[in-house]
């Protein structure tokens, strides 16, 4: 006889084979698609490997809030596979539930903040200023400031293991050793591994990026930083609902199959509406709004 007793089930929640259907559809389809490189040819291969590149990023980022799985063993295990190449997935989970406990948006404290200081504005030169400015608009955020955070942020990971900061050494090790592993499988099919990573690395970016643009925004005297964007099935989809980033700060070990019940349960909508922070025509609005003029300012006021 089965048990049925809670210290005894795999799953986090009943619902979670939602979660494992998501994390064998992107490395099953991963696979497919290199495996299947000459019928679909780069044309279709690339741009298949960019929405499997930022599905994966998507469901790292489930994993390491505890999903599906009761033990986080196996969820690291799983979202530890690197099949987008540049980012150190323990690394990346150390300074995301960093962000969860930090003063959004505020640059000295939140390491996933797009603001910058009035004193690193002071110190800077035309061209940083300029390229902070642009990064306030969706576009350079997509195509330009993706290749330098990726930069960055690998740079980042690398002097903190070096420097023998808690956790990075292992994740940087684990990272090199998954990375070969990944590029080994590829180099054993006729894709070259160039247009891999041009897929799930830099187009996988490209789409990734449209989705923290607008989650968090500092506005003088108003508590609320953070976003609801409505998108459709296809976004919401890829993103596995993190667009609702309001419902997701607020409770973030909810699974993203139950955020339509956590959104009404928190009022979600209403306050990113009363923050000015909601956006009822999903990222076609975000485009519309932002594809060239700036969201705000990079400088973040002093609180």
């Amino acid at each position: 006889m089965v048990s049925n007793n809670s210290s005894l089930r795999v799953w986090r929640d009943r619902g979670e084979w939602r979660t494992l259907l998501v994390v064998l559809s992107v490395y099953g389809l991963t696979a497919l698609t290199v495996v299947r490189y000459e019928v679909l040819t780069p044309w279709l291969a690339v741009p298949f490997l960019a929405v499997l590149g930022a599905w994966h990023l998507s469901m790292q980022h489930e994993v390491l809030h505890g999903h599906p799985f009761k033990n986080q063993f196996i969820n690291d295990a799983i979202g530890g596979i690197p099949i987008t190449l540049w980012i150190p997935y323990l690394a990346f989970k150390k300074d995301h539930h960093e962000h969860h406990l930090s003063d959004l948006t505020n640059p000295a404290l939140d390491n996933e903040s797009y603001y910058v200081t009035q004193e690193q504005w002071d110190k800077a030169g035309r061209i940083r200023r300029a390229a902070w400015t642009a990064n306030r608009t969706i576009l350079f955020r997509m195509f330009v400031w993706t290749i330098v955070s990726t930069i960055t942020y690998v740079l980042s990971v690398l002097k903190r293991a070096v420097r023998g900061e808690k956790g990075d050494r292992l994740a940087v090790a684990l990272h090199i050793v998954g990375v070969a592993f990944v590029v080994y499988l590829v180099s054993l099919s006729s894709m070259p591994l160039w247009q891999f990573a041009l897929g799930t690395v830099y187009g996988g970016r490209i789409l990734n990026a449209i989705r923290p643009f607008p989650e968090h925004k500092y506005q003088s005297g108003v508590e609320t930083k953070t976003a609801m964007i409505m998108a459709g099935p296809f976004f919401s989809l890829l993103m596995l609902n993190n667009n609702l980033h309001v419902a997701h700060h607020d409770e973030p070990w909810v699974p993203w199959y139950q955020y339509a019940s956590l959104m009404s349960r928190v009022n979600a909508v209403e306050r990113a509406r009363e923050a000015g922070l909601l956006y009822e025509g999903g990222y076609a609005e975000v485009f519309r709004k932002f594809s060239f003029k700036p969201v705000d300012s990079p400088v973040r006021e002093r609180n």
